[in-house]
């Protein structure tokens, strides 16, 4: 982001009527979170993607779904040639 928008922003923020509340909640969203410096492990991965699927993950194709994306890429070249000739 350029300074120049980084300061309209800041324009615009300072210019809503915002609650304590609301200004501990925007700021906590404002602040970058730290990296994750472990690897998440098989166990963990899967419980960020049903989290992030909800209820869907608790349908009947949630677990085979999960499985699909797993591996969506161990099939996949990593660099593949792409013909924009066509």
């Amino acid at each position: 982001m350029t300074a120049f928008a980084l300061n309209n922003l800041w324009t615009y923020l300072q210019g809503l009527s915002l609650s304590q509340t609301d200004r501990e909640w925007l700021a906590s969203k404002l602040i970058m979170p730290k990296e994750r410096t472990t690897e998440l492990s098989a166990e963990e991965r899967k419980a960020e993607f049903l989290k992030l699927a909800g209820i869907w993950s608790e349908t009947e194709g949630g677990e085979e779904y999960y499985q699909m994306m797993k591996h969506r890429n161990d099939e996949r070249p990593l660099n593949r040639e792409i013909s924009l000739d066509d």
